[in-house]
């Protein structure tokens, strides 16, 4: 018999999405798995004249520290 060893479930901090963690979670006990919660963010998904005033990098850095702060903050059920 196979079971589940991981449930990945992927977060867009939707109102569907925080209202689904609770059963997300509360499935991973039946059958023993560890989850995960995966985000994944776009590095260019900023306005242009950012750009313009900040480097490429720095940009990206501060996207990416905006996105880890919302998972970290996010419902875990």
């Amino acid at each position: 018999m196979t079971t589940i060893q991981n449930i990945l479930f992927p977060v867009d901090f939707s109102a569907s999405c925080v209202a689904m963690a609770p059963y997300v979670k509360r499935a991973a006990p039946f059958s023993g798995p560890r989850w995960t919660l995966v985000h994944v963010f776009d590095l260019y998904s900023h306005d242009a004249f950012q750009l313009y005033v900040r480097p490429l990098s720095e940009v990206a850095e501060e996207q990416q520290s905006l996105a880890q702060d919302k998972l970290d903050s996010f419902p875990q059920g």
